[in-house]
């Protein structure tokens, strides 16, 4: 007794050594809290098993009651089909759409409200909601149940579902039917109307050619000296641009010019021979120098779209032949662009004057202009000089012709593109009353589905146990780990870092104390 004494008051001694206590690992207590262990984890996990229980109790519960108020749906398919008619080249720039855009359009048509409306009414779809919120939350409830893919560039699903397999099916052959009537119906309808406004748009034309004509015409039988000059093509417009070039670059008198202008059209008109000098180099005509620019810039494209074809295709490719064909479409319309633009030599027009009063009248007017001239080119003012009564009605009737035959060829130009457009229009038109153009046709017809859409009530069973146990544990852990502050083991007590342990008190044996009792 003594030793012991003397042993404790001499100094402390480590309890592994005084009391046989279990080892402590005290530098990881000197180190602060440690995580717990795995062991410790379930330990405590464990002795929470009642919380697993009821947390898994409530989730097969809730399982139970979603399997069975959930009802099957059901869910059918229908392909469709783009088949290219008539080809966009022969029809022109106006031609059909391209297939870049195709997708998108035919998917907002097929979602379009007025569609699902007739499907919401026509098999009754439903009815809780119409009653409650309305047509407009009916048909955003069936939008949300179809399905439009693009399958291929022309080829294209269409996928509904349905309460029944019965309805799913028609529902789903209903919305082909719908889409394939919408899309010929605005075709033709766009057609039509097409065709109709460049008609009345053609008709506005010709009335403006004959107010043209009629009007160059009345201007010619009262100066009919400038007839030599609106016989050829486009001399009027070349003639101006001629002159308003020539004036800007060297300078030159206009009143001077405008009178060495006149003379020679009073001597066509004594001597029905219209001097060369008279005629403005003709010009051809815009219509058909765009025409051979848009021929240009076709085979352009096309050759392009041949080299793109060869380079992954071989020469026996549908593609490749289709290339090749478009190309010597290219080149034929580029040579017939070129040819046009050929122009035939223009006509001689006898403007001689038949009436000796009238002949003499011209004598007196074509004397006037020459001493004019002479006056003017040997006046010390030179260009400075003021013009004439004489030379500022040249200029005014010179000005008026221009502006009439500018007027005339401006009204033809515009006559020749509408005359195209609607030549295109119809043919458009007549291609979709034919049933030659582009048709949306139905390639697989919507199928009877033989069981419902999605996870079966078994699998969905299966999964609401395999969730409600794990989210029983993932409970207990929780409840155990983070909530519980209990002291559980050792370990519990070296994550406290408290002071040194002394005696550890082992746990009594269950056999034991049922032989104390």
């Amino acid at each position: 007794m003594d030793k012991k004494i003397n042993q404790q008051t001499s100094g402390p001694t480590p309890p592994q050594e005084a009391l046989g206590a279990l080892p402590v690992d005290v530098a990881a207590r000197a180190a602060g809290p440690q995580p717990p262990s795995v062991t410790s984890m379930i330990n405590r996990t464990l002795a929470h098993w009642y919380v697993a229980v009821l947390v898994a109790i409530a989730g097969v519960a809730f399982t139970a009651v979603v399997v069975k108020s959930r009802k099957p749906v059901y869910r059918s398919e229908t392909v469709i089909f783009y088949r290219e008619g008539v080809k966009s080249t022969y029809l022109g720039p106006d031609g059909p759409d391209p297939l870049r855009t195709l997708a998108a359009r035919l998917k907002e048509t097929l979602l379009a409200r007025s569609n699902l409306e007739k499907v919401v009414t026509e098999f009754d779809l439903f009815p809780e909601v119409r009653e409650k919120r309305g047509m407009v939350d009916a048909v955003d409830r069936l939008r949300s149940k179809v399905i439009f893919k693009t399958r291929s560039p022309d080829t294209f699903a269409i996928s509904a579902e349905g309460q029944t397999r019965e309805q799913a099916q028609e529902v789903t052959q209903r919305l082909a039917d719908i889409l394939v009537e919408e899309t010929t119906r605005v075709r033709r309808t766009q057609a039509k109307i097409t065709t109709e406004f460049l008609d009345a748009e053609l008709k506005r034309a010709e009335q403006d050619v004959e107010k043209a004509e009629t009007e160059l015409a009345a201007f010619l039988a009262e100066h009919p000296e400038f007839a030599a000059e609106t016989a050829s093509p486009g001399g009027a417009q070349a003639g101006a641009a001629v002159r308003a070039s020539r004036a800007a670059a060297t300078g030159s008198d206009p009143t001077l010019e405008a009178l060495e202008r006149q003379a020679p059209r009073l001597r066509a008109r004594l001597t029905g021979k219209p001097e060369p000098a008279a005629a403005a180099p003709a010009a051809p005509p815009p219509a058909l120098v765009r025409q051979k620019e848009q021929a240009e810039q076709e085979l352009a494209a096309a050759r392009r779209d041949l080299m793109d074809k060869q380079s992954r295709f071989t020469e026996q490719h549908p593609d490749v032949r289709t290339a090749m064909l478009r190309v010597n479409n290219a080149q034929a319309a580029l040579r017939r662009a070129e040819d046009a633009l050929i122009l035939p030599p223009a006509p001689v027009v006898d403007v001689a004057a038949t009436d000796e009063a009238e002949k003499a009248k011209i004598r007196a007017q074509l004397q006037k202009i020459e001493r004019e001239i002479a006056a003017r080119k040997s006046a010390k003012l030179g260009n400075q000089a003021d013009a004439s009564e004489t030379a500022k009605q040249i200029i005014n009737i010179e000005t008026e012709w221009s502006r009439l035959s500018r007027e005339k060829a401006r009204a033809q130009q515009r006559l020749a593109d509408l005359e195209g457009k609607s030549f295109r229009a119809e043919m458009a038109a007549s291609s979709e009353q034919g049933g030659y153009s582009a048709q949306i046709e139905v390639l697989d017809p919507a199928f009877r589905p033989s069981a419902p859409s999605g996870p079966s009530r078994m699998i969905l069973a299966l999964g609401g146990l395999v969730m409600s146990i794990a989210a029983g544990i993932a409970a207990a852990a929780a409840r155990g780990i983070v909530l519980d502050d209990r002291v559980y083991d050792m370990e519990d007590i070296d994550r406290m870092a408290l002071a040194p342990v002394l005696v550890v008190v082992p746990a009594a044996a269950r056999g034991s104390r049922r032989r104390r009792g």
